[in-house]
């Protein structure tokens, strides 16, 4: 790895790459097909450092397509409802100390002090009510799922709690974000 770390590295650097994209994700792809190589490598097919640049520039090149076609653009630029605007809002527990659901956390602008930060509260505000505005037309179970993800709860969590199987909660959380980020709403 560390003999064709120059071939990675000159393939990365010279890539146009696209706004928000970082070179080092693109770097640890090709390493990552350079391990490729190394092991799909045979010698009766011809030399290594033929083959290793070919499996480098073909990983990079569709990393590059991928970016390019925003595929990821939703998520990787989404923000957290559980972003925390001022260090007085404690998001998702009521004065309990009990967890709150979606539908309890969404009614926020009472529930902010006076004192915060106007424009975040703002922002917070705007992205509340979109999701707000878009939180009718999930399915039932989409919004179990995306409660409970943003409540902090893990896949398997909502397996159990939900009676169902790993896969139906990433396909259940996977089409509510797609369903928000049609509407513009961005949520990690």
């Amino acid at each position: 790895m560390r003999r064709y770390e120059p071939l990675v590295r000159h393939t990365v650097w010279r890539l146009p790459l696209p706004c928000r994209c970082d070179r080092e994700d693109f770097a640890q792809d090709a390493r990552v097909a350079l391990l490729g190589a190394i092991r799909a490598w045979q010698p009766t097919r011809g030399p290594f450092c033929a083959f290793a640049a070919h499996c480098v520039r073909t990983k990079t090149s569709n990393a590059l397509g991928a970016a390019r076609a925003r595929k990821h653009q939703p998520l990787s630029q989404a923000l957290s409802l559980d972003w925390n605007p001022s260090p007085y809002w404690r998001p998702y527990f009521d004065e309990e100390g009990t967890p709150m659901s979606i539908e309890d956390v969404i009614p926020l602008g009472a529930r902010l002090p006076s004192h915060a930060d106007t424009a975040r509260d703002v922002l917070v505000r705007e992205q509340l009510a979109a999701v707000r505005a878009v939180w009718p037309s999930l399915t039932e179970k989409e919004r179990d799922v995306l409660a409970g993800v943003l409540n902090g709860r893990t896949y398997r969590q909502l397996a159990a709690e939900l009676d169902c199987t790993l896969k139906s909660v990433d396909g259940a959380l996977r089409r509510a974000r797609r369903k928000l980020a049609a509407e513009e709403v961005l949520v990690a």
